[in-house]
């Protein structure tokens, strides 16, 4: 192996210098390796350059303008000296995993670039990897992620416009090809393409991948035509329990009468196949009861309305049946029939058994039903309920990727749905066990698993119970985030692996270095060097921490930015087209009236 450099200065076992010249010096990030004496052996270990310096003796910081300009006439020029810094990664066992070693190399070690075949066998040689890409200074190696560095979780992070969501794109043809069943909760329609490639013919896994959409009278920046067509997302409002009414509609857990409003209705519903529609209007049946009961009470004692309903005190089931004429003698209330729409399409149901002695709504759940009208009404105004539930047999098929767009509506609705999915997940894990492996892919994670205080997503809590549990039950995450610092810190530490791109903002390396282990100071420095589609890949993804040019993708990416200019030009030549257009109108008018004039 050709000589780069000899080992000088102060050497560690972790770090060492080396003195090179312009003519053979490696650039910065190159691999070299270097041998080091142990007691029983002779290892050869991999480092990288993370660092290049020049200088003079002749030309020191302390001289002046004139001295150095005496100095380089007299003697035409300054031999520099090009020293580099570099960092230990490891050496290869002969069962191929990587160890550290405990001896450092003596000065005066030559060091040698290394050889290509030592590279794949740190980072190409995995069984069933993933191809991610090539080291940043050596296209020929590719590198391949270990697909079992996935089950501790991984985070892809960058700045808007780094790349990451191609990234995650090249991770998801790949980890489908090799059989994953893979669900994608996309908030700006990033992964709706991956049926077609660039010149918008079918990609070679297109009849593995299926797009859900939410029904919505928005029109999303990408067509259904454009994406070669998508399934109707939609979830079941009776399938609904009480407490995800509350959740999806703000009720707090201190609100206990607008809860047992709730929880009285649901349960007089229950046997029917109903909607948002129909809740409601049982909902407005109950608020009935508290006007009459406002309407009774109205000139009385506090307390006399029971006295004079109920004369034996204590006789609870005199007291109801008094209440019940009450409550239908004043507001035409039938608890009979309580539930029944009122102007609905008759709902589907059991016929139950007529029960003359059906329990009577207490105080609390009808006072409380005049304020839950207005969280109620809420539901009624989205459009994501159906007569059909979360297809979770459709999203957990073996070898699928699954798109589930929520572009175009509330945070509110994209958190719920969230929160379903995740949730509906977590049941079949924990109760059934899933027969294979779920990743779930999160963009945007800062909006549903949100850290600091006051800081609150619906979905947050299923999120952190699966980063913290979910690889018990085979559940994996794929966070996906462009501000790590505004991401729930512990649930961000779940993620063991991380694919770090371009970041600039102090705040989010400050995160990144409190979340991971792995990741140095050097590494740290780098993160705003990096060009687009370069990553730092750490954790168990890989043997030891490296650095990518991330490859080609076949599919056709959907986050991609606006080619500004191409939009530009297009806009002047609309206005050129129409301009073109009028004066070919105005010279049809005048040459009209001239002939006219001719003829008369």
């Amino acid at each position: 192996m050709n000589t780069v450099g000899y080992v000088v200065g102060e050497v560690r076992t972790d770090e060492f210098t080396f003195v090179t010249n312009r003519e053979i010096a490696p650039p910065r990030l190159e691999y070299i390796v270097l041998p080091v004496q142990e007691p029983t052996r002779r290892i050869d270990v991999l480092a990288q350059v993370t660092s290049l310096s020049v200088s003079s003796r002749l030309l020191d910081t302390s001289l002046s303008y004139t001295e150095v300009e005496s100095i380089l006439n007299r003697l035409k020029s300054s031999p520099p000296i090009v020293v580099g810094t570099a960092k230990v990664l490891g050496y290869l066992e002969d069962d191929n995993s990587v160890r550290f070693p405990r001896h450092a190399a003596t000065p005066g070690t030559s060091v040698s670039p290394a050889p290509d075949d030592l590279l794949r066998k740190f980072f190409s040689s995995v069984s069933s990897g993933i191809e991610i890409g090539a080291l940043i200074n050596r296209d020929q190696v590719p590198v391949l992620l270990n697909p079992n560095g996935l089950r501790r979780h991984l985070a892809v992070i960058a700045q808007t416009g780094a790349g990451k969501s191609y990234t995650v794109g090249v991770i998801l043809e790949k980890l489908l090809q090799l059989g994953g069943t893979v669900v994608v909760l996309d908030p700006n329609s990033d992964y709706v393409l991956m049926r077609r490639d660039k010149n918008h013919r079918a990609t070679s896994f297109a009849d593995r991948v299926n797009v859900f959409r939410l029904p919505t009278t928005q029109a999303g920046r990408i067509s259904d035509d454009e994406i070669g067509g998508s399934t109707k997302f939609t979830m079941q409002f009776s399938k609904l329990e009480p407490d995800e009414i509350c959740q999806m509609t703000g009720i707090s857990d201190t609100s206990t009468n607008i809860r047992k409003a709730v929880q009285t209705v649901w349960e007089k519903l229950q046997g029917r196949d109903y909607t948002a529609a129909h809740f409601l209007d049982a909902m407005e049946e109950l608020a009935n009861g508290a006007d009459a009961m406002q309407a009774q009470s109205a000139g009385m004692p506090r307390g006399a309305e029971r006295r004079n309903l109920n004369p034996a005190i204590g006789d609870e089931e005199q007291f109801d049946r008094g209440l019940r004429e009450l409550l239908e003698e004043k507001a035409n209330v039938s608890f009979e029939d309580f539930g029944k729409p009122l102007d609905r399409e008759p709902l589907e149901e059991k016929k139950p058994a007529k029960n003359n002695n059906a329990k009577l709504p207490s105080l609390d759940a009808i006072s409380g039903a005049q304020k839950a009208l207005k969280y109620v009404e809420r539901l009624t105004k989205i459009d994501i309920w159906g007569f059909q539930d979360v297809p979770m047999n459709d999203l957990l098929k073996p070898m699928t990727l699954s798109v589930l767009d929520v572009a175009g509506v509330d945070q509110w609705i994209a958190e719920f749905v969230v929160d379903k999915v995740l949730r509906e997940t977590w049941s079949i894990a924990v109760n059934e066990g899933l027969p294979r492996p779920v990743f779930f892919v999160l963009e945007e994670a800062h909006n549903f698993v949100p850290g600091g205080q006051g800081m609150q997503s619906q979905a947050a809590a299923i999120i952190k119970r699966i980063a913290s549990e979910g690889r018990k039950f085979g559940l994996f995450l794929v966070l996906i985030t462009q501000r790590p610092y505004k991401v729930h810190g512990d649930t961000l530490s779940q993620c063991n692996s991380q694919i770090i791109m371009r970041l600039t903002n102090p705040q989010d390396q400050q995160a990144i270095r409190l979340s991971s282990e792995s990741i140095s100071e050097g590494l740290l420095a780098d993160l705003p060097g990096l060009n687009i589609g370069e990553a730092v890949i750490l954790g168990p993804l890989v043997r030891v921490p490296v650095m990518v040019k991330v490859g080609h993708r076949e599919s056709q990416e959907g986050g991609s930015d606006m080619d500004v200019v191409k939009k530009l030009e297009e806009a002047r030549s609309e206005v050129k087209t129409d301009r073109r257009e009028t004066q070919v109108k105005d010279e049809r008018k005048a040459r009209g009236r001239s002939e006219w004039k001719e003829a008369v």
